[in-house]
């Protein structure tokens, strides 16, 4: 299906949360010109090399950035993954090459939290890293929980920040007494770092440092238990214009029930 006139629906990011770590977020709507292309039109006729990725792909002139969203006068909405932009002879810009997901249920994201348990491993983690990260070892950065519900590198290219440590969810195997009781559990807690480069930052060179204060610490800070950091995997993703460094770790401990 083709669209011209489409809603832009700006993405902004407000203050942190305090708990989870991540930025509310607001929208600003503009109207602007794009031709909306979906998976499985094959009707469609698309330029040479081209073709439609995730659900849809979107071409437009007008300005778009990762994490924005584009509403269509039929009452689809989708948020903008990816840009790449096509330039012609001369160096003349020609468009920008979106890849779209759809976005099937309005309104999914804004919840209100609420403060975690002290038994919550990503909150025991969370304030962990914080309390002991050196903030003079690594650029600016944030601890925060998961991954947002908005585009990552909008947090790099509009709020200050550099390096990012998100915690994932947490396996959590109990350690059982002879009566079947338990005195203890093993948690798993994924971390992830996620950065980009930036004009006075290379990119890989931040996640290694990241990587470097995180073993520090967990060799320096056992805090009644023996913490380990295990790395298990680079998850690096080429959003056309930026590329968003990722590596995973495991870290591992046991925590007492008393």
């Amino acid at each position: 299906m083709l669209s011209f006139d489409v809603t832009r629906r700006k993405l902004q990011l407000g203050s942190r949360d305090s708990v989870t770590g991540w930025y509310s977020k607001g929208f600003t709507t503009e109207a602007i010109e794009m031709i909306i292309v979906d998976r499985g039109t094959s009707q469609t006729p698309l330029p040479p090399g081209t073709y439609v990725k995730l659900d849809a792909l979107g071409m437009t002139a007008d300005p778009v950035v990762e994490g924005d969203e584009v509403d269509t006068e039929d009452g689809r909405r989708y948020e903008v993954k990816a840009i790449g932009e096509v330039w012609g002879p001369g160096d003349n810009f020609v468009r920008r090459d979106c890849d779209l997901t759809r976005l099937p249920l309005f309104n999914l994201t804004g919840e209100t939290y609420t403060s975690s348990l002290v038994e919550d491993a990503r909150y025991r983690t969370k304030v962990y890293l914080e309390k002991y990260l050196d903030a003079d070892a690594l650029p600016s950065f944030i601890v925060a929980y998961g991954e947002p519900d908005y585009s990552m590198v909008r947090v790099f290219k509009t709020k200050g920040v550099d390096l990012v440590f998100s915690i994932g969810d947490p396996e959590s195997t109990p350690m059982l007494k002879g009566d079947q009781t338990p005195y203890g559990y093993q948690e798993q807690v994924p971390i992830s770092i996620f950065c980009i480069d930036k004009s006075n930052l290379t990119g890989t060179k931040v996640k290694w440092a990241a990587e470097a204060e995180l073993r520090r610490i967990t060799e320096a800070h056992i805090i009644d238990s023996l913490r380990s950091m295990n790395r298990r995997r680079d998850n690096d993703q080429n959003l056309g214009t930026t590329i968003l460094y990722s590596t995973e770790f495991t870290l591992n401990y046991r925590r007492d029930t008393t």
